[in-house]
C-alpha cells in the first residue's frame, strides 16, 4: 500500500477504525517482546487507550446502525430463509449492542450513576452472540475463500469475547499476548476486506 492509498483509507471512518484496532491488539501482541515489566505495562496502557478511543467513536454509530437495521428489515423473504432469520437476528442483536454499550461508558465516566460492570458483562454477551449469528450465516455462504475469512475473523473474536466474559468457558483467561494474537488476526483479516473492491 502506497502513501496515497494509506491516506485515502485513513480519511474513511472504517478505515480509521480498522487501524486503531490493529494497533490495540498490536501492542498486545507485541508484549513478549517487552523486557522489563514497565514497558510492558506501556504497551497494556497504550492499547487500553486505542480501544478507549473506539468506544468512543462507537457513540456515533446509532444512526448508520438503524439505518442498515430498518433495511434489513425491510428485505423481501427471496432466498435461504434461515440465511434470512439468521440475519434478522443478527441485526436485533447488534443494535440492542451499541446503547448498552454507551450506558456502560456513561457510567464509566460517571455521567449516569450505577455500576459499569453489568452492562459491560451484557454488551459481551450480545458481542458474542453477533458473532456466532455471523458465522452461521457464513457457513451457508457460496461464496467459500471469502467464507472461510470471515468466519476465521469472527472466530478469533469470539474467542476473546469468551475469554472475557466472567464465567468463561475455560478455566484460566488468555495470556495478554494471546488475546492481543486473536485481535491481531481478525484486524488483519478486517483490514483486508475493507481493502478488497466491492464486487
Amino acid at each position: 500500500m502506497g502513501l496515497t492509498e494509506a491516506v485515502q483509507v485513513l480519511e474513511t471512518y472504517r478505515g480509521r477504525e480498522k487501524a486503531l484496532r490493529t494497533l490495540q491488539y498490536g501492542l498486545l501482541a507485541l508484549t513478549p517482546v517487552a523486557r522489563h515489566k514497565g514497558n510492558r505495562a506501556t504497551l497494556e496502557a497504550v492499547s487500553s487507550q486505542f480501544g478507549a478511543a473506539r468506544i468512543i467513536l462507537r457513540l456515533f454509530d446509532d444512526l448508520s446502525m438503524l439505518q442498515y437495521s430498518l433495511k434489513v428489515l425491510r428485505k423481501g423473504k427471496e432466498g435461504d430463509w434461515l440465511v434470512r432469520w439468521l440475519e434478522v437476528a443478527n441485526t436485533v442483536v447488534d443494535q440492542l449492542f451499541f446503547p448498552v454499550e454507551h450506558l456502560a461508558w456513561a457510567r464509566d465516566v460517571k455521567i449516569v450513576r450505577g455500576s459499569s460492570s453489568p452492562l459491560w458483562h451484557a454488551s459481551l454477551l450480545l458481542w458474542a452472540a453477533s458473532l456466532v449469528l455471523t458465522i452461521l450465516r457464513e457457513t451457508r455462504n457460496d461464496k467459500r475463500e471469502a467464507e472461510l475469512l470471515t468466519i476465521i475473523m469472527h472466530a478469533a473474536d469470539l474467542l476473546n469475547a469468551l475469554n472475557w466474559l466472567p464465567n468463561r468457558p475455560w478455566s484460566k483467561s488468555f495470556p495478554v499476548w494471546q488475546v492481543g494474537v486473536f485481535g491481531l488476526v481478525s484486524s488483519l483479516i478486517g483490514f483486508h476486506k475493507l481493502l478488497q473492491p466491492s464486487s
